[in-house]
């Protein structure tokens, strides 16, 4: 389930890019806890619940690229053909690692020239970027998100020092990237009608109906829904 103050995130997100004409979009976490990949997909979801057709890149290691040996370009109809459908204008493309569209996600000259041509077909371009620290990233971030129209950047609550954050935006700015909003993720920080549907989960083997009673019943009340 996506709570409320999320999805509202997603759509602040959303509304602060996409929403006011940028068509490329990369999400990255200022660490791996962040969760920057599942926010990169809200925002997606956002943009195509908005009636934008939105298609979100996502690449993966050598680990996946030997289960997925066909080679896959850069130009629009080889993407198009590599794409799964998530749900009404949200289209999905894992790409390994060793193809030839891998080499130019990391290339940030020869990057805006290949979303040119994705945005014959679609109406923004969403890529889900590894976290600053991540382990054997698939792609090198700052150079994805320097040829991007703009770039979000997912963090946690208070978990987060300045000393680190200003590492985490030089990392980014190295390579010319420039952060366009910061998205607060809540999952350690969360409400207390979020508090009360995981305390209802507790009982969903003997009481099934409890969870969907809860959450119906909490999200009437906006004072519940705000964080302390």
């Amino acid at each position: 389930m996506l709570s409320k103050s999320r999805q509202l995130a997603a759509q602040r997100a959303y509304s602060a890019t996409i929403g006011r004409g940028a068509r490329s979009l990369a999400v990255t976490g200022s660490s791996p806890k962040a969760d920057a990949s599942e926010f990169a997909f809200d925002i997606a979801a956002a943009g195509a619940a908005f009636g934008r057709r939105v298609l979100l890149v996502r690449a993966r290691n050598r680990d996946f690229a030997a289960l997925e040996p066909a080679p896959l370009d850069a130009n629009i109809d080889s993407v198009w053909a590599a794409t799964r459908q998530d749900r009404q204008n949200l289209f999905e493309i894992v790409v390994p690692a060793g193809t030839a569209l891998h080499a130019v996600l990391n290339d940030g000259q020869r990057l805006p020239e290949a979303v040119a041509g994705w945005l014959d077909r679609f109406d923004a371009v969403v890529f889900d970027c590894p976290p600053y620290e991540a382990t054997e990233p698939a792609l090198y971030t700052p150079l994805t998100a320097s040829a991007t129209e703009a770039v979000i950047l997912v963090t946690l609550p208070g978990a987060a020092a300045r000393a680190g954050m200003e590492e985490v935006m030089k990392w980014l700015t190295e390579s010319g990237a420039v952060v366009s909003a910061l998205a607060l993720n809540d999952r350690f920080n969360p409400t207390l009608a979020q508090e009360m549907v995981r305390e209802a989960r507790r009982f969903e083997r003997i009481a099934p109906w409890l969870v969907e009673f809860v959450t119906r019943r909490v999200a009437g009340w906006p004072a519940i829904n705000m964080h302390r």
